[in-house]
């Protein structure tokens, strides 16, 4: 089962994004800033990691660079209702893809279901 680790400081957004996709086969798990989510990260095998930029204790874009040297291949999607030059800089050091805040529906969803896709064919491969 595929897992997704969905990290945002605003509990509205992450339940958002966790009801996106609770009726597919994805194992979802939610942290509230970015320290909690690289323990997270450290600690599990998560196939997409969703965050925000904007958060206390640790921002988006050091999460992300901790989260690439420490496992290159997992797939990051950045987000945020901030300034879109952030989403330039999460994408620079790292980020698979961006989006804005609020979010589109149906490219967003599209966006995680193609990632997922994507790596459960490079498993069946590998």
């Amino acid at each position: 089962m595929k897992k997704i680790l969905v990290i945002d400081d605003n509990m509205l957004m992450r339940k958002l994004i966790s009801n996106i996709f609770n009726n597919k086969c994805y194992l979802l798990d939610e942290a509230a800033n970015g320290s909690d989510g690289l323990e997270k990260i450290i600690k599990n095998n998560y196939d997409l990691v969703i965050t925000d930029i904007l958060m206390p204790e640790m921002e988006g874009i050091e999460l992300i660079r901790h989260t690439k040297r420490l496992n290159a291949a997992i797939r990051i999607i950045a987000i945020t209702g901030g300034d879109p030059l952030y989403l330039s800089l999460a994408k620079k050091f790292g980020a698979d893809h961006a989006f804005t805040k609020p979010l589109n529906y149906y490219s967003f969803k599209n966006t995680v279901e193609q990632f997922l896709d994507e790596n459960q064919d490079l498993k069946k491969v590998g």
